[in-house]
C-alpha cells in the first residue's frame, strides 16, 4: 500500500510504507508431488538409499588353462608336439567319420593326403626337434644306388639337453608306436567286415607309419637297446609263467622226454586219474 505524505507538496521525495497481512499463513511447506508410477519396496529402497547399495564386485580374470595346453607346457617344443599328432588325428577322424558326409573316393583321397603330410612332418621336423634324430636317403650320382642315412644328434652337444627333454622323447615314441597299432586294428576290422574299399587307405597308412617307425628305430641306438631289453624280459617272464603253470614240463615230456611224459614237473597220483587201470 502506498501513501503520499504532506511533504510532497514541499518538493520532498516520495515515501513508501509496507504492511504484512497476518491473516495469510507464511512459510508453508509445499506438499510432495504425487507419484505417477508406484514403485515396489525394493526399488524404493534402492532409490532412497543409493549409498547403502554395494557396488558389484569386479570378476577377477580366470586362471583356468585348458588341459591340452597345460599338458604341452611340459614340452620344449609344444608346436612340434601339436603337429606330431595333428595330421594323424585328422586322417583317423576322416577315415572313421568321413563316409557319413562324403563319398568313399573322397575319403580315400583326403586320408592319403593327410597321411602323406604326416609322414613328411614326422620324418623331417618332429623327429629332429623332439628326439634329435633324422633319416634320409642319398642317391650316388656315379653308381645310381640309393644309400639310406640314419643320423642322431651327438649326446655331448651343447644344445642337446636344452633341445630334447624326457617329455618330448616319451611323447614322440609313444605316438610313433601307437599309430601303426591303431591302423593295424582298423585293417583287421576291415578284413573281418569285408570292407575292401578301405584297403587302399589302410595300406597307405600302414606303409607310411611303419616306415617312420623303422627309420627312427634304426637311428636310435637307445631304442634298439630298449627293444632288446623288452624282448629279453618278455621271454624271461614267459618262461617263468610256463614253469609256474607246468606247461614247460609238459612240452619237454611230450617232445623230449619220451612218450610216457617222463618230463613232468609234478606227476599226478594214479588214483586221481583212473583207479586200478595202471600197474
Amino acid at each position: 500500500m502506498m501513501q503520499q505524505s504532506d511533504d510532497d507538496n514541499n518538493g520532498h521525495d516520495l515515501e513508501f510504507t509496507t504492511c504484512v497481512d497476518s491473516s495469510v499463513p507464511q512459510n508453508v511447506p509445499a506438499p510432495p508431488p504425487p507419484s505417477c508410477h508406484p514403485t515396489n519396496g525394493v526399488l524404493s529402497n534402492m532409490i532412497q538409499s543409493p549409498a547403502t547399495t554395494a557396488a558389484p564386485s569386479l570378476q577377477q580374470p580366470s586362471s583356468y588353462t585348458p588341459s591340452a595346453i597345460s599338458f604341452l607346457n611340459k614340452s620344449s617344443h609344444p608346436i612340434a608336439c601339436s603337429f606330431h599328432i595333428l595330421f594323424k588325428g585328422l586322417g583317423f577322424l576322416i577315415y572313421m567319420m568321413g563316409s557319413k558326409f562324403m563319398e568313399d573316393i573322397m575319403v580315400t583321397v583326403i586320408c592319403i593326403l593327410l597321411l602323406a603330410a604326416d609322414f613328411w612332418v614326422v620324418k623331417n621336423i618332429t623327429g629332429r626337434l623332439l628326439v634329435g634324430l633324422r633319416w634320409w636317403n642319398k642317391v650316388d650320382p656315379v653308381t645310381g644306388m640309393t644309400n639310406w642315412m640314419f643320423e642322431s644328434a651327438a649326446s655331448n652337444s651343447q644344445n642337446s639337453n636344452a633341445r630334447n627333454n624326457s617329455f618330448d622323447s616319451r611323447f614322440f615314441w609313444s605316438v610313433l608306436y601307437l599309430t601303426p597299432v591303431l591302423w593295424s586294428l582298423c585293417f583287421l576290422s576291415a578284413m573281418f567286415w569285408f570292407e575292401f574299399q578301405c584297403f587302399v587307405t589302410l595300406s597307405c597308412a600302414l606303409v607310411l607309419s611303419v616306415s617312420n617307425v623303422y627309420g627312427y628305430y634304426k637311428c636310435s641306438a637307445d631304442q634298439r637297446e630298449k627293444l632288446k631289453q623288452w624282448m629279453d624280459s618278455g621271454a624271461e617272464l614267459g618262461v617263468r609263467a610256463m614253469v609256474r603253470n607246468g606247461a614247460l614240463g609238459w612240452i619237454l615230456g611230450r617232445f623230449g622226454g619220451g612218450g610216457d611224459g617222463g618230463g613232468r614237473m609234478q606227476p599226478v597220483p594214479q588214483q586221481d586219474i583212473m583207479p586200478g587201470t595202471f600197474a
